[in-house]
């Protein structure tokens, strides 16, 4: 069965949530980071056609955008923090 459009514009609406977010990573590294691992797990997973496979990358896609929004405040704070800073 066929992903519907429905399916496909949530799939991309999570592909453009993840790349915007990736940019409020606190260094150039792990933007790129986040830039790229997403752009390769959608790569590799645009071809899928059962549903059950599409849903379960979607969930997943969520959950890696929780978690890099989660990543991208917890070390945006830690690195402003000056008892982090180690310039001994």
């Amino acid at each position: 069965m066929a992903p519907t459009a429905a399916t496909r514009a949530r799939a991309l609406s999570l592909y453009r949530q993840l790349l915007r977010s990736a940019k409020r990573m606190p260094t150039p590294n792990r933007q790129n980071y986040v830039i790229r691992k997403t752009q390769k797990e959608y790569r590799d997973n645009m071809h899928l056609t059962d549903i059950e496979e599409i849903d379960f990358a979607i969930r997943l896609a969520d959950t890696n955008l929780d978690t890099v929004m989660v990543q991208a405040e917890h070390l945006t704070r830690l690195f402003s923090d000056p008892k982090y800073q180690n310039d001994e």
